[in-house]
C-alpha cells in the first residue's frame, strides 16, 4: 500500500473539522456535503475487505429512501450481506480519523484484520440515480 499517495490524494478529500459518524445497518448517513471524506475512505476499505476476504466487496452509495440533500454510503460483504461487524468499526475509526493519523488507521486494521497486501482486490461501486450519488 503506496501510503504516501493515500495521504496526498485523502488531502483533496479532507475530513470537516469537528465531524463524528457512525457506521451502522445502514452504513454512513447523513448531508451529501459532508460525506466526500468517507466516500474516499470507505473506497480503501472496500478494497482492505477485498483483500482480506479473496472475494468482491460492493459499495453502495445510495439514500434513495431519504431528502434529496441526504446521501449516504455502505459496504456489502461477497454474498451481498451486511458488512461484518468487525469491519463496521474499522469503518467508523477510519471515517473519523484525522488526516494525518489516516496512514496509521490503515496499517492498524490491515494488521488487525490479517489483509494480504499483494492480494488482488475487485470492488464493485452502486449508486441510484440523484445527482449528489454522481462521481465527483
Amino acid at each position: 500500500m503506496d501510503l504516501d499517495a493515500v495521504t496526498k490524494q485523502s488531502a483533496l478529500h479532507a475530513k470537516p473539522d469537528g465531524l463524528t459518524l457512525q457506521y451502522g445497518t445502514a452504513g454512513f448517513r447523513t448531508k451529501a456535503e459532508h460525506l466526500d471524506h468517507v466516500m474516499f475512505r470507505m473506497g480503501l476499505l472496500a478494497v482492505l475487505r477485498s483483500k482480506q476476504t479473496k472475494s468482491t466487496i460492493g459499495v453502495m452509495v445510495t439514500a434513495s429512501h431519504n431528502p434529496e440533500e441526504d446521501n449516504g454510503v455502505k459496504l456489502v460483504d461477497p454474498l451481498g450481506e451486511m458488512l461484518a461487524a468487525s469491519w463496521e468499526e474499522h469503518a467508523t475509526c477510519l471515517a473519523n480519523a484525522e488526516e494525518q493519523h489516516l496512514p496509521r488507521v490503515l496499517v492498524d486494521i490491515s494488521e488487525k484484520a490479517a489483509v494480504d497486501l499483494h492480494q488482488d482486490a475487485f470492488v464493485v461501486i452502486g449508486r441510484d440515480t440523484r445527482c449528489l450519488s454522481e462521481p465527483r
